[in-house]
């Protein structure tokens, strides 16, 4: 299912700079997006919640909380995924 890239791009939050953290997880949203759309079955729920105290330290609080939004998946991610999009691409930037 196109979530479980975006999910194991977000848990890669720990261990990663900042900037190719935004890009990998960028990258892996737009692509789930555009694969939702194709898709019929809405995904399954994560096997573990994410890394949200990761995520707030390496994109800040905002879209820290975003993220872990959409990482839970839910009937109106790709909503949330495509306002993740701009400030994802911002961090994602040298």
């Amino acid at each position: 299912m196109s979530l479980e890239a975006v999910r194991d791009a977000i848990d890669t939050c720990p261990e990663s700079e900042t900037a190719a953290f935004a890009r990998r997880t960028r990258n892996a949203l737009a692509n789930a997006i555009l694969a939702s759309a194709l898709a019929r079955e809405a995904p399954e729920p994560p096997a573990h919640g994410a890394p949200v105290a990761e995520l707030r330290r390496c994109v800040g609080d905002e879209l820290g909380e975003l993220l872990a939004e959409i990482y839970e998946g839910g009937e109106d991610w790709t909503s949330r995924a495509i306002d993740a999009l701009p400030p994802l691409h911002a961090l994602a930037r040298p």
